[in-house]
């Protein structure tokens, strides 16, 4: 059997998919995926891979999290002040 880190990686190897989305497939919580997704990205860093992020968008605004270093949502857009955020999408790259 796989570990959770392990499971994860070859999920995103295949393709791309939110933290949600992968929750559901290693049956784990999305706060614990998000934990795990900075270990992962430091390991597939050390193989000469990249954890490649597709930012988070306010779905009210439009406004792109481009700048946005952590993996994690954010709460809330500083432009408009809504909480309808779109998740990040990540990808294993080689």
């Amino acid at each position: 059997m796989e570990t959770v880190r392990r499971q994860i990686i070859d999920l995103l190897r295949q393709e791309a998919m939110t933290a949600l989305d992968l929750s559901r497939a290693v049956r784990t919580s999305e706060k614990e995926v998000y934990r795990h997704l900075t270990h992962i990205q430091k390991t597939v860093a050390g193989q000469g891979r990249k954890l490649s992020v597709t930012p988070c968008t306010c779905l009210a605004c439009g406004f792109t999290f481009t700048d946005r270093r952590r993996l994690t949502k954010p709460g809330r857009c500083p432009r408009c002040r809504e909480s309808r955020i779109g998740h990040p999408v990540f990808r294993i790259k080689e």
